[in-house]
């Protein structure tokens, strides 16, 4: 059995409390962020790190109880890339369920992206509901083109495993208790109780 020398545990002992002291900092700086912009939270959220929050509406973000955001690099150690976004665009709404954890997520939702509870979303997802441009090249040089971006919604139920740099695009919906292969690009709808993987997400087997 290999000993801990005084040197790891006092540096453990200092790691812990930044992590402590760095919750304290963003989850203060979010709840400020959210509840100024007229978002509701629920009792237990917390955050690590830098998380941005840009709402076009009041309450178009609203988040369940005990719900934790990572962007902290200590306190997930998998690589994260960005702090957390979450924004909303036109009559866009994104509704996060009670006891969800997200690491360095990125939310873009222009009709609406609703998360379940218990959902576990690996670092650096991205779920986009919309294109940002529109499809059509010429459309593109236009000021307009945000005027025709096709949009639909994205629905993740219970209990759904996200692993990390996943990407979910408009209107995917993730059945509950399903998982999603980390590095996953899914583009249709994934049933309860399966696994998808690859690029584009496919059936890889049933749970």
């Amino acid at each position: 059995m290999i000993k801990r020398l005084f040197i790891n545990k006092l540096f453990s002992a200092w790691d812990l409390l930044f992590i402590k002291l760095d919750f304290a900092v963003s989850t203060h700086r979010s709840l400020c962020s959210l509840n100024f912009q007229g978002c509701s939270v629920g009792k237990g959220f917390r955050t690590s790190g830098k998380c941005y929050f840009k709402v076009r509406r009041s309450r178009s973000i609203r988040i369940g109880k005990g719900v934790i955001l990572l962007a902290g690099h200590r306190s997930n150690r998998v690589g994260l890339m960005n702090p957390v976004l979450l924004e909303t665009l036109g009559e866009g709404e994104i509704e996060i369920g009670d006891a969800t954890g997200a690491s360095a997520l990125v939310i873009s939702a222009r009709s609406s992206v609703r998360i379940g509870c218990n959902v576990k979303i690996g670092g650096n997802v991205r779920i986009y509901d919309h294109d940002f441009h529109s499809l059509c090249a010429e459309t593109r040089r236009l000021p307009e083109d945000i005027m025709h971006v096709k949009s639909r919604p994205v629905e993740i139920s219970d209990d759904v495993f996200i692993g990390t740099n996943a990407i979910i695009l408009k209107g995917v919906s993730i059945g509950s208790k399903s998982i999603i292969a980390a590095g996953s690009v899914v583009t249709k709808s994934v049933p309860p109780n399966q696994i998808w993987g690859g690029n584009p997400a496919k059936f890889i087997s049933n749970i």
